[in-house]
């Protein structure tokens, strides 16, 4: 496509009265005034943070140490494992999941293979 009709097609966006966008001047906002001709003073800006302080959260603080992992994903005793299950049997899980206080996937699948694991003799 060449540079004139990409041309053409931005001046149809321009105002009619306007040939490009480079002869626009932005308009200028005029500062109110007091009655007397004095001008009013800035409104002072906003106080920065201080910087020793975290940004407020709406999250509830933990009360663990700052040494000790949260989750499951930064505890050294877990590792990731993943397999590729139908989106049927997936779905159905969530559901049933959901209904079950304190069970997630990752406690059902650990559950699972333990009592596979059980089944073939091995402990772990």
């Amino acid at each position: 496509m060449s540079n004139d009709k990409k041309d053409n097609l931005f001046r149809k966006l321009v105002k009619p009265n306007e040939s490009s966008a480079s002869e626009t001047v932005p308009e200028t906002v005029a500062e109110p005034s007091t009655s007397d001709g004095a001008e009013q003073p800035a409104a002072p800006s906003p106080a920065p943070p201080e910087a020793g302080s975290p940004p407020p959260s709406s999250r509830p603080r933990s009360s663990k140490k700052k040494d000790e992992p949260r989750g499951k994903r930064r505890h050294e005793d877990y590792v990731q494992a993943n397999a590729y299950v139908p989106k049927t049997v997936h779905k159905a899980v969530h559901k049933q999941l959901v209904d079950m206080d304190g069970w997630d996937y990752s406690t059902l699948v650990t559950d699972l293979l333990k009592k596979w694991l059980k089944s073939r003799g091995v402990s772990a």
